[in-house]
């Protein structure tokens, strides 16, 4: 996907973003069907990862803020 340039066609992006429901719910409840049972957050913060303990508590969420903790969630995952 190539980056958008158009100001007026990002404008109307972000607008949609800031004002269209977050699906988190069905989201995480559609990866489960899928056969997920780990993810990973990327971020400061736990919010997503409280969110998908309520929702799914057998999914597991990897919480990471940096490269040294992304790479020891991909360990215990059994990434690279």
């Amino acid at each position: 996907m190539a980056a958008e340039s158009d100001a007026d066609v990002i404008r109307t992006a972000l607008k949609r973003q800031l004002f269209s429901p977050v699906r988190w719910v069905e989201t995480i409840q559609a990866l489960s069907g899928l056969g997920v049972d780990n993810v990973v957050e990327c971020g400061p913060g736990k919010v997503l990862a409280g969110l998908n303990k309520r929702i799914n508590k057998g999914m597991g969420t990897q919480v990471t803020q940096d490269a040294d903790s992304l790479a020891k969630a991909l360990g215990a995952m059994g990434g690279e």
